[in-house]
């Protein structure tokens, strides 16, 4: 079966991974978004160290789980969303104010919805996470 959406599947497998008590996790095939979205969970401490290993078949991630994630999907279809509707996703997708993080597609580059207030830039919604 052919994968549509790289980073749904790798957060469906994080899921699964998490929820099994499970201290790592492999995820194959790899994008540069993806790797960015690793880079901004970890930074917000989602999930410990990754490494990027690359062989013949392409690129693998191995990822370090701390147990702290409780729910991570992507947001299908990316909505953009300006500054002011920021906090209308927030109350779509997170359960409780300031409790877990939008990460968005910025010019900015990728942002949590923090970030995002603060710099007063709109993006592409990615992933929310908590």
């Amino acid at each position: 079966m052919a994968r549509t959406d790289l980073v749904s599947d790798a957060l469906n497998q994080i899921t699964a991974y998490e929820t099994l008590g499970k201290r790592e996790c492999v995820i194959r095939p790899v994008s540069n978004l993806l790797i960015n979205i690793l880079r901004k969970l970890k930074e917000l401490g989602y999930i410990g160290e990754f490494e990027l290993i690359k062989d013949n078949k392409g690129s693998v991630v191995k990822i370090e789980l701390t147990g702290r994630i409780n729910k991570i999907r992507a947001i299908r279809p990316r909505f953009s969303a300006k500054v002011s509707n920021i906090e209308k996703y927030e109350e779509r997708y997170l359960p409780a104010y300031n409790f877990g993080h939008l990460i968005l597609s910025t010019p900015k580059g990728i942002l949590s919805h923090e970030e995002a207030k603060k710099m007063g830039v709109g993006g592409k919604l990615l992933v929310y996470v908590f």
